[in-house]
């Protein structure tokens, strides 16, 4: 039998061996290639995390230093347009053992202690210090400080003197000059010193995530350096002592004062690679440098993406057993750095709320009890154990306001609407009177005509209160300011229309006359050009002192009508009564003997006075109509009436000075009718 042919060589195996490195080479370079990418961008997102976490700690504190600047800027300007104070000032300052230093010296303290302030002086023009509520006034200020109180005066605003350090205190201070202005004279300012180390550095010193080489720092620049105002974590000298000059161009304060801004990298006074972030302080010449070491910020990051990168190796050799594994690790891992990132959101949150003074609560209806976080028992100054019954919190409201509380959320329970209140409770821990703001809303139980429970949030709002009842008692000053002559301290033309409007109303209602004098001073113009401005101005403030003396019923108002015109207003009061008072002040503007020289035939100043009155009893009813004193229906309007009463007013004031000045005259004839008010269809 002829042999069999023989097979054919098998060459799959050859080939697949063959092709097995080359498959091996790609995946490896495939996987390679894949965690390179991975790996830059992780890297990239890494880094922009790590700088927006800076730039946003950054903002942080920027805005927290510049809201206390501003604190403090507001404090001084308002001491400059708190024209009442600046007048009590210059009145002790020219009788300095009156009784005005009780209320300068009680203004003073207020700012001290609620204020925070670790000095309050009160200073001369001449930088000379006359007062303060805690410490010894003797001496003057600093050089720097006089240089400020002169610039303070001239531009009549508040002018801040940076940080730093002076003989005159043991601490760096940061203070202001606010300017204080008796009308248009200079009495002086006040100089608000503030220990930077208590009030400033505590701002910078906070921050969200523990670090080893953290730190913020307030700098200034000053000529060709660039100052440190702040203390450094890794800087053994005091603040305001580290220097740098602009040239070191690497570090990020010197940058700053340069014109850079935002993300920078750079090398720092200690010769390390940082990551920082440079802002400018909102209004001021301050500039904001946070930072962090570069080895630090990305240890983390670069150990573990060293073992990302590992990793295709020990896939490419495990290829397919630890390809499951490694994706739950990455899961696992995923898990961790979302936990850790809830706490640290926890974390940023219970801070907010400790700097918000805010904390939350539920409540349980069916067991009268409270459960509250460690905030909102320490707002009720209660242990931290985070329980309070019914009976204790009702103890804790205050006795004034029980009844009323109780009662809204009695209601509040009752209808199932949401609650919103604020007020008072006695604090059991220290016997404080507080202020707190309850939000909360109530939920169903398993009957839906019950509630179950409550769960809100409580505010602390105690400052917010008092600052409240300041403006409210700064409003009512400045009210009382807007309708006040600030030359003559008598009221002005607005409070006159004012008074006119209300007392006709008063006559129309009782049936009494009411009566208008005119006064002019006699010559003043003759006044002014001989003796100037400020001469007339005094005279002006005698002449009103001694009208307000002639009068003294209720209602009876003496205004500076314009210029050097006065208007006195005399409810019910007829004409005799009306010339025998402005007799009266005639002969009391003559009893102050104020020298005029410049006056034709006199030698003292004078005054000349019109009389004008008129009696709701005397107007034409028009035809058809019927008086309604109640509503002032069938009488003119107080417009009508103030038109009339100046024009007659004036016209007896001419006479008056025609006739020689120095003269009483009341009006020729008694006011005509007056025209009803247009009436439209």
């Amino acid at each position: 039998m002829p042999l069999p042919p023989a097979s054919p060589p098998r060459r799959a195996p050859f080939l697949t061996w063959k092709l097995l490195p080359l498959l091996a080479f790609v995946v490896l370079g495939g996987m390679f290639w894949s965690a390179k990418t991975v790996h830059q961008d992780r890297e990239k997102r890494y880094r922009h995390q790590i700088e927006w976490e800076l730039q946003a700690i950054s903002q942080l504190q920027s805005k927290s230093v510049a809201e206390w600047r501003e604190r403090r800027l507001s404090d001084a300007m308002a001491l400059t347009d708190d024209s009442l104070f600046a007048h009590a000032v210059a009145q002790w300052l020219r009788r300095p053992a009156e009784p005005q230093a009780s209320h300068v010296l009680d203004r003073l303290r207020t700012l001290q202690e609620r204020a925070r302030y670790t000095a309050v002086y009160l200073v001369d023009a001449q930088g000379q210090l006359r007062l303060s509520p805690g410490d010894s006034t003797q001496g003057r200020l600093p050089e720097l400080e006089q240089q400020a109180l002169r610039h303070a005066l001239a531009q009549a605003q508040a002018t801040v003197v940076e940080p730093r350090r002076d003989a005159f205190f043991a601490f760096p201070f940061f203070s202001l000059l606010a300017p204080l202005f008796d009308g248009m004279e200079p009495v002086g300012a006040v100089w608000l010193v503030s220990d930077v180390r208590t009030t400033l550095y505590p701002l910078l010193e906070n921050w969200p995530t523990p670090s080893t080489t953290a730190e913020s720092a307030l700098v200034l620049r000053e000529g060709s350096e660039v100052m440190f105002l702040s203390p450094l974590r890794h800087h053994d000298g005091p603040p305001l002592s580290l220097r740098l000059p602009l040239g070191q161009g690497s570090d990020p304060a010197v940058l700053a004062a340069n014109g850079e801004r935002g993300i920078l990298y750079g090398r720092d006074y200690r010769g390390e690679e940082v990551l920082a972030m440079v802002s400018a302080v909102p209004d001021s010449p301050w500039f904001m440098v946070t930072k962090v070491d570069i080895a630090e910020a990305f240890s983390d990051i670069r150990s573990r993406e060293w073992l990302a990168l590992s990793l295709p190796i020990s896939l490419a050799l495990l290829f397919v057993g630890f390809l499951a594994a490694h994706w739950q690790w990455r899961a696992r891992r995923r898990e961790r750095a979302l936990k850790t990132e809830v706490e640290r959101h926890m974390r940023w949150l219970e801070n907010a709320q400790k700097a918000a003074s805010l904390g939350y609560f539920a409540y349980d209806v069916a067991r009268e009890e409270f459960f509250m976080s460690g905030m909102a028992s320490q707002i009720y100054g209660l242990p931290a154990d985070g329980r309070m019954l019914l009976s204790q919190w009702v103890r804790l409201l205050h006795p004034d306001e029980r009844a009323h509380i109780l009662a809204v959320h009695g209601q509040a329970m009752e209808q199932r609407t949401p609650l919103r209140i604020q007020y008072r409770l006695v604090r059991p821990s220290d016997q404080q009177v507080r202020w707190v703001e309850v939000w909360g809303e109530y939920q169903r139980g398993e009957d839906k005509d019950s509630v179950s429970q409550m769960t809100g949030t409580v505010q602390d709002i105690t400052e917010r209160k008092h600052a409240e009842e300041q403006l409210a008692r700064y409003r009512s000053a400045l009210e009382a300011q807007v309708r006040l002559d600030p030359l003559t301290h008598v009221a002005n033309r607005l409070a006159l229309d004012e008074a006119v409007a209300r007392e006709w109303n008063r006559a129309m209602r009782g049936n009494t006359p009411l009566s208008l004098l005119m006064i002019d001073v006699d010559h003043f113009k003759a006044y002014n050009d001989h003796y100037g401005h400020v001469a007339g101005d005094h005279c002006l403030q005698q002449v009103a002192q001694a009208l307000s003396a002639s009068v003294g019923r209720e209602g009876e108002l003496v205004a500076r009508y314009g210029g050097e015109e006065f208007a006195v207003l005399l409810p019910d009061t007829s004409v005799p009564q009306a010339l025998a008072l402005a007799h009266r002040m005639c002969g009391a503007v003559r009893a102050l003997g104020i020298e005029h020289l410049a006056a034709e035939g006199r030698q003292h100043v004078t005054v000349s006075i019109g009389v004008a009155s008129i009696h709701p009893a005397h107007l034409v009813v028009p035809a058809g109509q019927t008086r309604k004193p109640e509503n002032g229906a069938g009488f003119p309007g107080a417009t009508e009436v103030a038109q009339a009463l100046f024009e007659q007013a004036d016209t007896a004031l001419y006479n008056a000075k025609k006739a020689g000045r120095d003269q009483v005259m009341a009006c020729p004839a008694p006011l005509e009718p007056l025209p009803p008010p247009t009436r439209t269809a």
